[in-house]
């Protein structure tokens, strides 16, 4: 399991699609993945106020270059995260 801490990374919270509520997905843009070393599938642990482990997979398209994470309501509670 990868691990980024918040000091790698820094993405704004936003609802996750409906097809992704659920399913522990959290999904950025692929050139932030790019970055963090990351590839689809990876499973990464989010660092709210709680880690929370989560599947990272790309967004899509019309996400992208906007720094967030979507994640769902299951997922925000977990991390003790609110939406951004």
């Amino acid at each position: 399991m990868s691990t980024v801490k918040k000091e790698d990374s820094t993405l704004r919270v936003k609802e996750a699609l409906l097809k992704d509520v659920g399913r522990a997905i959290a999904r950025i843009d692929p050139r932030d993945m790019k970055l963090a070393g990351l590839e689809s599938g990876d499973v990464i642990v989010i660092e709210g106020k709680r880690a929370t482990p989560v599947k990272i997979m790309p967004c899509y398209p019309e996400d992208r270059d906007k720094g967030i994470i979507q994640i769902d309501g299951i997922t925000r509670e977990n991390a003790q995260a609110g939406i951004d």
